[in-house]
C-alpha cells in the first residue's frame, strides 16, 4: 500500500513559516525528509507511491519552495535548519521519528541526529556528501567571503525565462542535471510567473558561502554522538567526489550501512525511484 497524498502543512518557526507535504497517515513511522540544496518538498514525490507504514513531513527548507525567507540579518548555514526541524517535530508531536535526507538534507540530517540523538531512530540518506574536513586556517578569508557574497546575492535578482518550458529547461541542464521528469517535478513547486517571466522561486543568498567550515574536529562530534542507525545510498554517478577522509567519518557512526546504486545524484527522482524507496523501506520500517 503507497503513501497517499494528505495535504500541505505549515508550521510556524520563529517567526518563520515552513511549507511541507504530509503523506501516509498517523499513528505509522514518523519521517521527516529533507530536500537538497535549490529543490524542495517535491524532491520525494516519485518515491512516494512505493513506500507504506509511514507518516511522512516532507519539508520545504527556509529559502526553498513554498517556505519563507530568513530575515536580512540571517543566513543560510546548514546548522541553521537544526533548531527548525525540532521545532516542527514538536509541533507535530514527534518525541522521536526517523529522517530522510538527499544531498544537502542527509548532511542536515546527520547534524540533526546528532545534537539530539535520543529523538532521532534512523536516519536514511541519499546521496549525501560532506564538505572536505577543514581546519581553522582561512577562517578569516571564509567570513569575508560569507559576507561579501551575502551582500551580492541579496540584492541579485532571479534568472527569468520567457515560458514555464524554458524555465523547466534550465534545470533539466543546471549544474546538477536532471531528466525531465525530475525537473518538471520541481519546477510544479518551485517555479513562479513574474511580468519580467517565469522563474525559480528560491532565496538567492542561498548560493553564498557558509560563515565558517566544520572542522574535523566538529563533524567527529556530532558524528559520535549519533545513536540513530544510518543509511547512506550512494549514486554511482553521482557527479560527486567523496572527500578522501569519508571512510574515516563513517568510522565514527555506532551503526552504519553503505550502498552504492546505480544512477546519478537525484537518483531517488529518476529511473531507480522504485528501487532508492525499497531500501529506504526497509530500513525505515522495521
Amino acid at each position: 500500500m503507497s503513501l497517499d497524498f494528505i495535504c500541505e502543512r505549515t508550521f510556524q518557526v520563529n517567526g518563520l513559516t515552513l511549507s511541507a507535504k504530509e503523506w501516509g497517515s498517523p499513528g505509522y513511522t514518523p519521517v521527516i525528509a529533507l530536500h537538497g540544496w535549490l529543490d524542495n518538498a517535491a524532491s520525494f514525490d516519485l518515491m512516494m507511491p512505493h513506500l507504506s507504514d509511514m507518516h511522512v513531513i516532507a519539508l520545504d527548507c527556509a529559502g526553498h519552495g513554498n517556505s519563507g525567507w530568513r530575515s536580512a540579518d540571517s543566513g543560510y548555514n546548514i546548522w541553521q535548519d537544526i533548531g527548525e526541524v525540532f521545532a516542527v517535530a514538536d509541533q507535530l508531536g514527534w518525541s522521536q521519528f526517523g529522517l530522510l535526507g538527499h544531498s544537502r538534507g542527509a548532511i542536515i540530517s546527520t547534524l540533526i541526529a546528532g545534537t539530539f540523538p535520543e529523538r532521532v531512530t534512523h536516519a536514511a540518506l541519499i546521496d549525501g556528501y560532506l564538505p572536505g574536513l577543514a581546519d581553522t586556517t582561512g577562517s578569516a578569508k571564509q567570513m569575508a567571503k560569507s559576507v561579501y557574497e551575502n551582500k551580492r546575492f541579496s540584492a541579485s535578482t532571479p534568472s527569468f525565462f520567457p515560458d514555464y518550458d524554458s524555465a523547466v529547461q534550465a534545470r533539466m541542464s543546471g549544474f546538477i542535471s536532471l531528466n525531465q521528469e525530475a525537473a518538471t517535478v520541481l519546477a510544479k513547486r518551485g517555479v513562479r510567473e513574474h511580468e519580467r517571466g517565469f522563474y525559480w522561486h528560491t532565496d538567492q543568498r542561498l548560493k553564498a558561502a557558509s560563515q565558517i567550515k566544520l572542522t574535523r574536529g566538529h563533524i567527529q562530534d556530532f558524528f559520535s554522538a549519533i545513536t540513530a542507525q544510518v543509511m547512506l545510498i550512494q549514486a554511482e554517478d553521482s557527479g560527486f567526489t567523496p572527500d578522501q577522509q569519508q571512510d574515516e567519518t563513517f568510522s565514527w557512526l555506532s551503526s552504519f550501512r553503505l550502498l552504492r546504486m546505480p544512477g546519478s545524484h537525484h537518483l531517488h527522482m529518476e529511473d531507480q525511484a522504485q528501487q532508492v524507496a525499497e531500501q529506504v523501506q526497509s530500513f525505515l520500517v522495521s
